[in-house]
């Protein structure tokens, strides 16, 4: 991806997701996912929403009864696109976290599109800008995301997904971070690891 578009943006290393899953939900929050598919389709937003997900101890989790084929992706390096097919329907987009053998990884819910509107428009078939990514089903159809995306380094330079921060480390300066349970799940509701902001 050629990422000299975006001038003084770069890439977190692999130990910033490194670590605990709660941490690296909030700390992307104001960061830019960005998703290229081609010189000429390059689409952005700022992420305003994500949940954390953890092992064992995490109901909710994919990985809560261990590994399977699934989810064997979370037990394996941090930094690493984990993308699943949820409900017949839609695609959802996680970042995995831990350091390898330890289960975690973010979702993605929400995103404030700020380049490649009009293929996400395109893709989303919706009229109003505030519709195109204010769900983890929403902004996989508006940056097309899928399935030939599970496993791809967010951390690689020369890929066609990652996350970037600004360089001057300033976004938790902009945002005033949220709390709440997750949503659309059954178990686990008691833990508030879903985080958002009005940004």
């Amino acid at each position: 991806m050629d990422l000299k578009s975006f001038k003084g943006f770069c890439i977190p290393c692999r130990e910033f997701y490194s670590r605990d899953t709660a941490e690296v939900a909030k700390d992307l929050l104001g960061k830019l996912l960005v998703k290229s598919a081609g010189a000429n389709s390059i689409c952005a937003g700022y992420i305003t929403e994500t949940e954390a997900y953890y092992g064992a101890e995490d109901p909710a989790s994919h990985a809560h009864r261990g590994i399977t084929p699934r989810c064997e992706i979370m037990f394996g390096k941090a930094g690493i696109a984990y993308v699943y097919f949820c409900y017949g329907f839609h695609y959802m987009l996680n970042a995995v976290t831990e350091k390898e053998g330890v289960p975690g990884a973010v979702l993605i819910r929400a995103v404030s599109p700020v380049s490649g509107l009009e293929d996400m428009f395109s893709r989303r078939k919706v009229s109003e800008e505030k519709n195109l990514a204010n769900g983890p089903g929403k902004l996989t159809s508006a940056f097309g995301i899928n399935l030939e995306d599970n496993g791809k380094d967010l951390t690689d330079p020369s890929g066609d997904i990652c996350i970037l921060e600004n360089k001057n480390n300033s976004e938790k300066e902009l945002i005033n971070i949220k709390s709440s349970s997750r949503i659309g799940i059954k178990k686990g509701r008691d833990k508030y690891l879903r985080f958002f902001t009005d940004r």
